[in-house]
């Protein structure tokens, strides 16, 4: 695939020194001092996927930031590759307090909080990246993530880390009939069960670390997640196929501890929301930064084979799935799930193509 094929999973572009310049100048912005505070409070930052991801570097990003502020006295320290625990572990940490901050899909919290369950509609958001930013920045998203702090949780934003595709052995995903009497591993939300209900797969719950094998002595036949997140944790090697369906995001939840973010000072907690949204913007360019110059070449050397979707065979898709997620989506959440389902349809037509 070529590179501007590849930005098909994007269709926006940035200049190619906008990461330098953020790391660059993020200190000045945040208002840090030149070197960290005596910092007595620690502050554990924690995901699941390897650090040199970009959401990895996002995160460690972050934390230098927070930690060298002179607004806060904090030590903050990134945990990547599920080093204190997988998805529910890290769930569980934030709302008993044992974890700062967790960055994790919104679909790990749609136990807790089911109105989160929009975040894993497919065939529903903008598949270009600017005009996805725009909904992230929305009224309708600010509404959707203060729901969290019903449940002790505190979402301060959202990250992108690129748009869904599926892999697969035997056959490549690019058709609706192609998913019939496949096992996928699927993450705990039911809106993600609904989909491979609806497309003919056969949900398979696993955690995360444990995908990888599954997918090499056949255990399950697919998997869906960013082209990112194939790189760095290896599926390439497991599995023949990449369909480019773009059909849904993985976009990353930033959340701290309410009762540790209660604690903290009002320009402490301004410093922390700039430095995630800072770690964001990096973490954005650098994901497609990494489609382009490691991930698509290496798929290529590895022999995996990318597919793309016609317009007619994704529109047939997004048939198949996406009415009866929304009905299952509201059966969940009622007169709640309603209105937050019309600020995104209202906020979505602004960008319709």
């Amino acid at each position: 695939m070529t590179t501007s094929q590849s930005r098909a999973t994007r269709r926006a572009d940035y200049p190619a020194t906008l990461v330098l310049a953020l790391c660059t100048v993020a200190t000045l912005f945040i208002g840090a001092t030149p070197s960290a505070p005596a910092a007595d409070i620690q502050m554990k930052i924690a995901h699941v996927v390897p650090g040199a991801s970009p959401r990895g570097r996002g995160a460690t990003r972050t934390a230098e930031l927070i930690s060298t502020d002179s607004r806060c006295e904090i030590d903050a320290r990134v945990y990547p590759s599920a080093q204190l625990g997988g998805d529910t572990d890290l769930i569980e940490g934030l709302q008993i307090g044992s974890i700062e901050m967790v960055i994790l899909p919104g679909s790990f919290l749609v136990g807790f909080q089911p109105l989160l369950g929009i975040l894993d509609f497919p065939f529903f958001f903008p598949s270009d990246w600017a005009d996805l930013k725009q909904v992230h920045d929305s009224d309708a998203m600010r509404s959707l993530l203060a729901t969290t702090e019903e449940k002790g949780i505190v979402s301060l934003g959202i990250w992108h880390t690129g748009f869904k595709v599926w892999t697969s052995n035997e056959r490549p995903l690019n058709t609706v009939e192609s998913y019939s009497g496949l096992k996928a591993r699927v993450m705990p939300s039911t809106i993600l069960k609904e989909q491979a209900r609806g497309i003919g797969l056969t949900a398979v719950g696993m955690p995360f670390p444990e995908t990888y094998s599954a997918l090499q002595i056949g255990a399950i036949d697919a998997q869906e997640n960013p082209i990112t997140t194939v790189f760095f944790m290896k599926f390439y090697e497991v599995q023949e196929h990449l369909a480019l369906t773009n059909h849904g995001t993985l976009d990353q939840v930033v959340m701290v501890s309410g009762r540790w973010w209660e604690a903290r000072s009002a320009p402490c907690q301004t410093a922390i929301r700039q430095a995630v949204t800072l770690g964001g913007d990096i973490t954005a360019e650098l994901t497609f930064t990494v489609i382009d110059s490691q991930a698509l070449p290496a798929f290529a050397a590895n022999g995996m084979v990318v597919h793309t979707l016609n317009d007619e065979d994704r529109e047939m898709m997004r048939a198949r799935v996406l009415p009866g997620i929304e009905r299952v989506y509201l059966e969940q959440t009622g007169v709640r799930g309603r209105a937050i389902l019309d600020a995104f349809n209202n906020e979505i037509a602004k960008y319709a193509e």
